[in-house]
């Protein structure tokens, strides 16, 4: 009883603590005056936070997706179509981070892949215009990148850029949280039992 006390209680307080750390891009705040087209001005470097994101451009309400765009809010995008744009788009944070996950949208069907610079990687075949998240459960990351396997001719976006940072609480200190809580919880369980035994 006492365990499962104990380990329920630590694994709230994990999620807790996650949840807490959780950081998402979405990139609205940046392109509520983008166009919707590419151009040959570039948003890049593009500092939001921590994050770093380099090859794209900013576009709010993509026109040049046919059929209509997946996602029409703001997005950060890159094609082959025109000099200065890369692929792979690249995001670097300045603290380390983990649990890298975005949605690939408003491209054009290819391979995409989602790799950082620890050596983790995600690859998914994706068709036209639809959204796909690809995620990465790693630890420590400072570099992730996001492309294709064109060589020529790439066109897609990401949206919603999503990671915890790693400077979270250590697992030590997240465990003695949590031993912590649960001893408070039984202490006051012992303390209400051995009142109501006292009281028959």
């Amino acid at each position: 009883m006492k365990f499962n006390l104990t380990g329920r209680l630590a694994l709230l307080t994990v999620l807790a603590v996650a949840a807490v750390n959780a950081t998402t891009i979405d990139f609205e705040a940046q392109g509520t005056s983008a166009p919707s087209t590419f151009n040959t001005t570039l948003n890049s470097p593009l500092v939001i936070g921590i994050a770093t994101f380099t090859g794209g451009k900013l576009l709010k309400n993509e026109a040049v997706a046919v059929p209509p765009p997946a996602e029409t809010s703001a997005v950060y995008a890159t094609t082959g179509f025109l000099t200065g744009y890369t692929d792979p788009l690249v995001i670097t944070f300045t603290q380390p981070v983990s649990n890298v996950s975005l949605i690939v949208t408003n491209q054009t069907p290819d391979t995409y892949t989602l790799a950082d610079n620890l050596g983790h990687s995600s690859s998914l075949a994706i068709g036209n215009n639809v959204n796909q998240m690809l995620s990465l459960t790693d630890t420590g990351a400072t570099q992730v990148t996001i492309g294709t396997n064109a060589t020529v001719g790439w066109d897609f976006a990401i949206d919603n850029v999503t990671f915890t940072v790693s400077s979270a609480p250590e697992p030590n200190t997240i465990a003695l949280m949590a031993l912590g809580l649960a001893g408070a919880l039984l202490k006051l369980r012992w303390t209400r039992a051995m009142r109501n035994g006292s009281a028959v």
